[in-house]
């Protein structure tokens, strides 16, 4: 037996199984291999202008002290946290962006032959996180767009421990109304961890949106992430926090690794919670961007989803490789969907107008042609 496959004999049954990410960043244009003179990155739904000035100028101040390893619990963040949301900073549990926290949450849930449930247009990170903590996926079918809380019902079983609810959606960009997930809560059995994940949440223009917070505290089988990764465009820096009763928080802290978040990033996403005027632009730039992009869909005959994020999923009419593959050319990337078995669909974040501008043009050129 060759050495490969003797090494091979070692990797655990349920992550051999998986198969390999595929990132959608790309290099920045900046690297002399990038190939274009300009790169537009659509495809990871990032907050195009970037951090704020003031967290920049944190950033900088911060860096005298990177020889010193990070406050390991975070409490200046925690603080700022818990008094903005009306919760303890022992619900609180900081993570490398919220998938860092989402591993915790399945690390701690999860033992072999456990299952979770999640719809089938959930966040492609789930089945990692899940099968790495030897747990089972048990995906339901999708009903108009959203997430089918019946069929999620109906697929319960005794080994279910955890449940996933990607609010607003992503790849779809949809979102879950407050009325139709306490109904699903309240019929749930209170033994079932249910995680909310809420990385788009700010961005979010429907009344009907739950009251996550409110929801911790009334049921204490949820737990709720979020991220600084998008409105507060932190992606770089990787900082997230999840929101739970504080034994659920406890046990997430038992196998959470101490300095799991960054001095960079902790000081960070302190000056930008603080920095709520450049939020409110950031949230105007994206809804002009978002209007514009409805606009030129309609005059180009594409159907879209209404989306309550900073991305758009629209039907090409047609197979959306071959355009995927000439947006590339152009060096736009955006983001395929075949994965979801939607063939022609591509998901587009919502960038600067001129970047916008740029695609649509771009996009137009190609369906043409």
């Amino acid at each position: 037996m060759c050495r490969v496959s003797l090494i091979m004999n070692n990797v655990s049954e349920s992550i051999s199984k998986l198969p390999s990410f595929v990132p959608s960043t790309v290099n920045d244009g900046t690297q002399p291999d990038s190939g274009f003179a300009e790169v537009l990155q659509l495809a990871c739904n990032e907050n195009p202008r970037g951090p704020s000035s003031k967290v920049l100028s944190a950033i900088n101040g911060a860096q005298r002290s990177l020889n010193r390893y990070p406050d390991s619990d975070g409490l200046r963040l925690k603080s700022q946290l818990a008094e903005q949301l009306g919760v303890s900073h022992f619900q609180i549990t900081l993570g490398a962006g919220s998938s860092g926290v989402l591993d915790l949450i399945a690390k701690v849930a999860l033992s072999p032959n456990s299952e979770v449930i999640v719809d089938e247009y959930c966040f492609t990170l789930y089945p990692v996180l899940i099968y790495s903590a030897h747990g089972e996926l048990v995906k339901v079918s999708a009903k108009n767009w959203k997430i089918d809380f019946s069929a999620m019902l109906g697929a319960i079983t005794p080994s279910t421990r955890l449940i996933f609810i990607t609010n607003p959606g992503n790849p779809l960009g949809t979102c879950t109304e407050h009325a139709e997930l306490v109904a699903f809560l309240d019929a749930l059995p209170q033994r079932i961890w249910v995680v909310l994940d809420e990385a788009y949440f700010e961005y979010v223009r429907d009344s009907s949106f739950p009251d996550s917070v409110q929801l911790c505290k009334e049921y204490p089988n949820v737990i709720l992430t979020r991220t600084f990764s998008k409105i507060y465009g932190l992606a770089g820096l990787r900082v997230g926090y999840s929101i739970s009763s504080e034994i659920m928080c406890e046990m997430l802290n038992r196998i959470r690794p101490p300095f799991n978040v960054n001095s960079l990033a902790l000081t960070a996403a302190e000056a930008a919670l603080n920095d709520r005027v450049y939020v409110q632009k950031c949230l105007e730039l994206n809804e002009t961007g978002r209007v514009f992009l409805y606009q030129e869909f309609e005059r180009m005959g594409l159907e879209y989803l209404d989306s309550q994020t900073n991305f758009v999923t629209f039907n090409c009419g047609r197979e959306a490789a071959p355009i995927n593959t000439g947006l590339k050319k152009r060096g736009i990337f955006v983001r395929t969907l075949a994965n979801y078995n939607l063939p022609n669909h591509l998901r587009v974040t919502i960038g600067l107008p001129v970047e916008n501008k740029k695609f649509v043009a771009s996009l137009e050129q190609i369906l043409l042609n």
